[in-house]
């Protein structure tokens, strides 16, 4: 058997090479090992850092076990994605005393692993301030720009003004009209940055906001799912783009969020919107009480279109998380957060019923009713 000698500064990756991750690209600081499995050789040596990265959720653990029966204080650091089943539950299963950190990977976020590995390392080291991203689900808007245009505007002022870092990212649901163009306009007028580093950025950093388009409309559901798969953030911020949502509320939810207490703060506009029909009252009066049995706890309106999240609850909500129920991914959202037992604060917001919204009352009426059929029969097992 070859014997491999391991320096004190080297980082040991333990890895399958599934997610085909340049470890000796992006850790710049360190050298780097790679080994196939944790062997008897290779953990009798002074290793102070772990990446153990297998496609295989249980392989991960018990890679991860024996690792730590051999070095019961080394760090870890276990890689996953998003549509991976290991998640901070699995945490538990692994033995020993040392930190364990478990990062969720994205390509165009590759700072995050070398900064992951730098706090295992030297834990007392200042990180930088939690990133809060702001999710905006833009449809057919070339009409109605100008209550687009404006909520970015107020969300620029509230980032520039009371968070450390914070992005706007502006997706576009496979509009038809010239929505896409106009987005990317507002995208080239800022020219300010959120803070965070993105070594994929050509200017290296995040942009304050940025605007990418779906290549069908999935009527929400698709927005949200491509805002948690590709973006990296502490906190996420879920919200209609036409400034129908007030700044006061949206900051009040994430200073709340802030505090740990909860996972997930959901606004709720049944009892205060204005300029709302009488036939649209009534039918989310409705939806409340039929869709009652999949809410959490305290909750009793899933369709209002704010809800901030922290990345805790992103990671995992997201892989139970179906594109092909449309609007209704809201209440599946919940009816997930739900079974998880995940901690779900609803708050009363203000709220404006736009002109020129694109919800078919009755039409999309009869489709949430269906899909709480497929919420039941698909989600229901979810421990």
């Amino acid at each position: 058997m070859e014997v491999f000698i391991v320096r004190d500064r080297d980082v040991v990756i333990f890895t399958d090479r599934e997610r085909n991750i340049s470890y000796t690209e992006i850790n710049r600081f360190y050298a780097v090992k790679y080994f196939a499995e944790p062997r008897a050789d290779i953990l009798l040596q002074p290793v102070l850092c772990c990446i153990v990265d297998y496609a295989d959720p249980e392989r991960a653990i018990a890679a991860s076990n024996t690792i730590r029966a051999s070095l019961p204080e080394v760090a870890l650091l276990l890689i996953t994605d998003m549509g991976a089943a290991l998640s901070d539950n699995d945490l538990i299963r692994i033995r020993g005393v040392g930190r364990i950190s478990l990062i969720h990977w994205k390509e165009n976020y590759r700072s995050k692993l070398l900064l992951e590995i730098q706090r295992q390392l030297h834990p007392e080291f200042l990180s930088e301030g939690p990133h809060t991203a702001f999710i905006l689900s833009v449809y057919n808007e070339e009409q109605r720009f100008r209550h687009v245009r404006r909520f970015c505007e107020r969300l620029q002022a509230y980032i520039q003004a009371h968070l450390i870092e914070g992005s706007i990212y502006l997706i576009d649901d496979g509009s038809e009209d010239r929505t896409l163009e106009l987005l990317e306009g507002i995208e080239r007028e800022t020219n300010l940055a959120a803070g965070r580093i993105n070594d994929n950025d050509n200017d290296n950093v995040i942009p304050l906001v940025s605007a990418r388009k779906l290549g069908r409309n999935t009527r929400k559901a698709g927005t949200y799912l491509e805002g948690m798969r590709t973006i990296e953030a502490d906190y996420f911020v879920f919200v209609d783009a036409d400034d129908s949502f007030f700044i006061e509320d949206i900051a009040r939810m994430i200073n709340i969020v802030k505090m740990g207490y909860y996972d997930i703060i959901i606004g709720t506009k049944d009892d205060s919107a204005e300029n709302r029909s009488r036939l649209r009252f009534w039918i989310s009066k409705c939806k409340r009480i039929v869709s009652k049995p999949f809410l959490p706890a305290g909750v009793i309106d899933s369709q209002t279109g704010l809800k901030v999240m922290s990345a805790v609850a992103v990671r995992r909500i997201f892989p139970h998380l179906k594109e092909e129920l449309g609007l209704a991914v809201d209440l599946e959202m919940m009816f997930i957060a739900k079974k998880l037992k995940l901690r779900v604060l609803q708050l009363p917001v203000e709220c404006i019923d736009r002109d020129g919204s694109h919800i078919e009352v009755w039409r999309d009426s009869v489709r949430f009713m269906r899909s709480l059929v497929d919420i039941w029969r698909l989600d229901r097992r979810i421990r």
